[in-house]
This record gives structure tokens, sequence and C-alpha cells, in this order.
């Protein structure tokens, strides 16, 4: 696929403002080591869970805020992948997936930092999150050799007993994740939602239109000859037809404003609610997403 210099000049301004906000992300991440900030609302779930947990008490809302910011930075991997992804030109089909990836690990993100709800089903959903993950890695260890079953095992009935201790009533079956997708708990009046429902709540962080945005990246990363279909074009080759990709720059675009949108909303969202600094974010922002007034602000729409 050629590029004249405009197009080249496109790229490159891609690449810079998905590198900038990895960039922004990592200077902001470091200050999480000193934990929740004084008067956060992390520090507030802390002190209402401590009031009812057993000794010693574990601050949970803290915790929940760290393996949000696990999941964003995961997101943040994917970012990255994204840009070499820019930076080679390998944009026909590769970029959908990560940005899939990117919006599965902030929506995660959200659910656990979502406002609003009490200090009980923010920490139902930490351990939740965690014993699902656990019971995944045991179910597919079963297929791996037998120490590495074994330590399977043994992590998803650690987490299991550590979520018992702080719901002792919690029906925590779940048998089999291949034919039931997401698990059946209700623990403190949650329930485990899908991918496509935690991405919702990025609206309530300022995200707009992301009602659809996550079946809307799913559409074409998985198999689907529509889509594919809909990627290519016939052109004469040596009097043979052939199919190329087409390149669909402003797809491209809008899927590159989506990704970093997303990063930034969910990185936005730890720091209000462990009192982060936000500074490298807002210099990110007002570079990349300045706009008059009434233009409209951080948007999942697009792709």
């Amino acid at each position: 696929m050629p590029f004249d210099g405009d197009i080249d000049k496109l790229f490159e301004s891609w690449s810079s403002e998905l590198g900038d906000l990895y960039t922004a992300w990592s200077l902001t991440n470091v200050q999480f080591g000193a934990g929740a900030g004084p008067g956060s609302p992390a520090s507030r779930d802390d002190a209402a869970l401590e009031a009812s947990s057993p000794k010693p008490y574990v601050p949970e809302g803290t915790g929940a805020g760290i393996d949000a910011i696990q999941m964003i930075d995961g997101a943040a991997q994917h970012l990255k992948g994204l840009q070499a992804l820019v930076d080679s030109r390998a944009m026909a089909l590769a970029p959908w997936p990560l940005a899939r990836a990117i919006c599965e690990h902030v929506g995660h993100a959200v659910w656990l930092l979502e406002p609003d709800i009490t200090p009980e089903a923010r920490l139902a959903r930490r351990w939740m999150a965690r014993l699902a993950g656990a019971q995944r890695l045991r179910f597919l260890a079963s297929r791996g050799s037998k120490s590495a079953e074994r330590g399977a095992v043994k992590l998803r009935d650690t987490t299991r007993e550590q979520l018992k201790q702080r719901f002792p009533n919690a029906d925590t079956s779940w048998d089999h994740p291949d034919k039931d997708p997401l698990p059946p708990w209700e623990i403190a009046g949650e329930k485990y939602p899908s991918f496509g429902q935690q991405t919702r709540l990025l609206a309530k962080f300022g995200a707009s239109n992301v009602s659809r945005l996550y079946d809307t990246l799913s559409l074409s990363s998985h198999p689907n000859v529509i889509t594919l279909s809909m990627a290519v074009e016939g052109v004469d080759a040596d009097g043979y037809r052939a199919m190329k990709y087409r390149a669909d720059l402003e797809s491209w675009g809008a899927m590159v404003r989506v990704a970093s949108d997303l990063l930034y909303v969910a990185a936005d969202a730890v720091c209000g609610y462990l009192h982060g600094q936000t500074d490298h974010l807002t210099a990110w922002y007002d570079q990349y997403r300045h706009q008059p007034p009434d233009a409209g602000g951080i948007t999942g729409t697009g792709v």
C-alpha cells in the first residue's frame, strides 16, 4: 500500500497520540505505590470496611483501586501494541482485536471503580473478579502439566477461601466455565457482568456513545465473512482478479481515537478514586483533545 507524504504525517500523528498517552500513563502510574490519598473515595471505602471486617484488616478499597490499575496498565500495553501497528502500517485487520482488548481491560477497571456503590459491593466485585480469574486458570490448567494444574488448583482454592472469609455465605460454585461463560454468583447483591455491560459503565466517567462499543469492536475482531468482504476490494493483476485490503483512513483514525479515549477515561477514573495526580494525563488531553466550546469531549463513537 503506497503512502504519500500527507498520509505519512497522519500516521505519525497517530503514533504520537498513542505513544504520548502511554508515556503519560506510565508517569502517572508510578505514584500509586503510596496508596490512596487522604480523603479519597478509596480511603473512605477502607474506613467503612475496616469497621466491619475481621482483623487484621487489609485495605480492600485501595486494593480494588490497585486491581483497576493493573487492568489499566494491561490496556496500556495493548495501546503500545497498537502504536507498533501504526508505525509498521499493519492496519488492515490487526488493530481491531487490540482495540477490543483495551476496551475489555478498561471496562473491567471501571466496573471496579464505579461510583455510588457501597463499599461491600466494591469488595464483592474485587473478590468475584479474582476468583473468576483463578477459576478460569484452573479450568485451562487441566490441559497442561500436572504441576501447573496443581498450582492452579491451589491458587483457586486459596482465592476462594479468601472470598469466603469476607462473604461466608456466598455460593461460589462454577464448574463449567466452558459452558457458562459468566460466573453464576450473586454476592452482596452483585452479579458478574459481561464485558459489554462493564464497558457501558464508562459513561459514568464521561465517555459517550459506549452502549454498543464493545459489540462494534467485537464485530471486526471475530471471524465474520461479511466484515472481511467489506474490508477488501478487487484489483486487476496481470490479467487476474485479485483482492487487496482497503486503506480505510477514517476508520483507522477513529479506532486510534477510541483506544486512546478509553485508556484516558479509565486512567482519570482511578486517579479520582485514589486521589492521584493527573498532570501528565491532563497535558496529553490538552494537546490531543483540545476542542472549542460545545464541540464535545471524550467519545466512544466512530468505529
